[in-house]
């Protein structure tokens, strides 16, 4: 390819980042008249993973079609096994539309993965800096509420009104799992440039979304943040660094949780509940009825799994999803798939962890940890809740996975598969179709539909099988 038309090409790709940048942001800033936030959120992940799969046809990445087996074949397996069980399925377009769902993260994992290996540095100057902004504006508006909330004592208050962005505020928690532990990292500037970026607005935006956390009451993210730093405690260098921040941040959020309801409290004389200061901190909240009984389908199908997404077939009365990915991948997929799921991702923690440690003095090292510990937080948190379910989370435990996947992987070299190029550009063209198809012929009935159905006040995106 000419150089000429090579710059081209990497223009426009950039051009399609600026495009998922501008949603990314737009989906957690501007609601929209007639849709849900979940909803919302939904059709931005379609309309990203549309985008993504543009950017990599004109990123054209090479050796695309040299694949390491290693992730290849699992990768097959998934993908036919669950296409025979969601054809088996009591609502198959319900598991068809999981399956492009699921093809549709791993596309846009890819596409950062691509981004970060062929612009690297700059590409982790474009995401750190997209990615402060975007959190600069969530703090913004938390703390514009506390002080509306208290300029308008007369007005009825609830710690969540705080907080804005998403259908509820536990799936915000459930996203800052994921982007907090990034900001441990410094921005990366290069060499020689004018400016410096001062470490203590990172800080500042830490314990600032930290306390955000303890507002929502997200108890599962507080869990993944101590069990993950915990574990890197033991670790000698950078990740040891990274921990010790974290809890730093947690005690300081909590304490900030703590001033803003509080003083709210005692500006508008309503009592405002802090979830993290009494005994609901404490408790499964029925999850183990959800785990008994996805078990129970895990037993009675132990090969297909009941389909995708069909764990909300089954009306059980406290959620419609098990709130915990182990359980719902085999109850729902089937246990061979679970366990080709288990084998790649400790496979794939194994190699991250090794490549990390290896490479702690070198530069990068900070991000690098930063980015392990993300995506071990994500995942302690999935065995708890629906990290795996919802929109927003999915979408930057992709885009967290991709960026890590291409700053700690060694790069790939041996014999691999070789897999012509349409071939994973045809699945992910053919699922991107189909979830617009979904879109589309589910649109009438997103505009103005409610939050919640039935009478329990579950959530409503899952009580009509709404991806």
């Amino acid at each position: 390819m000419h150089s000429s038309s090579l710059k081209l090409h990497h223009h426009l790709a950039l051009l399609i980042t600026g495009g998922v940048a501008i949603l990314l942001g737009l989906m957690i800033w501007v609601p929209h008249t007639d849709f849900t936030w979940h909803d919302q959120q939904r059709l931005g992940q379609i309309a990203i993973s549309v985008l993504a799969f543009s950017g990599i046809l004109l990123l054209r990445p090479s050796g695309a079609s040299l694949a390491n087996p290693l992730w290849l074949w699992p990768a097959v397996g998934v993908l036919v096994l669950g296409a025979l069980s969601a054809s088996l399925a009591l609502h198959p377009l319900w598991a068809a539309s999981e399956l492009a769902l699921l093809v549709g993260s791993a596309g846009i994992g890819f596409f950062v993965f691509c981004l970060v290996r062929e612009f690297e540095d700059r590409a982790d100057l474009v995401l750190g800096a997209f990615l402060r902004l975007l959190l600069a504006g969530m703090v913004l508006h938390f703390y514009v509420s506390f002080i509306a909330a208290m300029a308008h004592a007369d007005l009825y208050f609830t710690p969540w009104s705080l907080l804005n962005g998403f259908s509820n505020m536990r799936f915000q928690g459930q996203f800052l799992t994921i982007v907090v532990p990034l900001l441990v990292a410094r921005l990366f500037l290069p060499e020689g440039a004018s400016v410096r970026y001062p470490r203590g607005v990172d800080m500042f935006l830490m314990v600032s979304l930290a306390g955000m956390v303890f507002v929502a009451g997200t108890r599962g993210t507080i869990a993944a943040w101590l069990a993950v730093s915990i574990v890197f405690l033991g670790v000698k260098g950078g990740g040891r660094d990274v921990a010790k921040r974290i809890l730093l941040v947690m005690v300081a959020g909590f304490a900030l949780a703590w001033l803003v309801l509080h003083t709210t409290s005692w500006v508008t004389g309503q009592a405002a509940d802090n979830r993290f200061a009494s005994e609901q901190v404490f408790g499964l909240s029925l999850r183990e009825v959800l785990w008994k009984h996805a078990w129970a389908k895990i037993v009675e199908f132990p090969w297909l799994g009941i389909g995708p997404m069909h764990f909300a077939s089954l009306k059980n009365p406290v959620a419609n999803h098990p709130h915990q990915a182990m359980l719902q991948i085999a109850s729902e997929w089937g246990l061979p798939v679970f366990f080709m799921i288990m084998a790649v991702v400790t496979l794939w923690l194994a190699k991250v962890f090794g490549e990390v440690r290896s490479s702690d003095r070198k530069a990068g090292g900070e991000l690098r940890w930063a980015l392990l510990f993300a995506v071990l937080s994500s995942i302690v948190q999935s065995m708890v809740d629906g990290v795996l379910v919802m929109p927003y989370p999915q979408l930057w435990l992709a885009i967290t996975v991709g960026w890590c996947s291409a700053r700690c992987l060694p790069r790939f070299q041996g014999d691999g598969g070789h897999l012509p190029r349409w071939v994973p550009l045809l699945v992910w063209g053919g699922a991107n179709v189909l979830l617009i198809a979904v879109a589309v012929m589910s649109y009438p009935d997103l505009v103005g539909a409610g939050e919640y159905c039935g009478g329990g006040g579950g959530p409503r995106f899952w009580c009509n099988g709404r991806i």
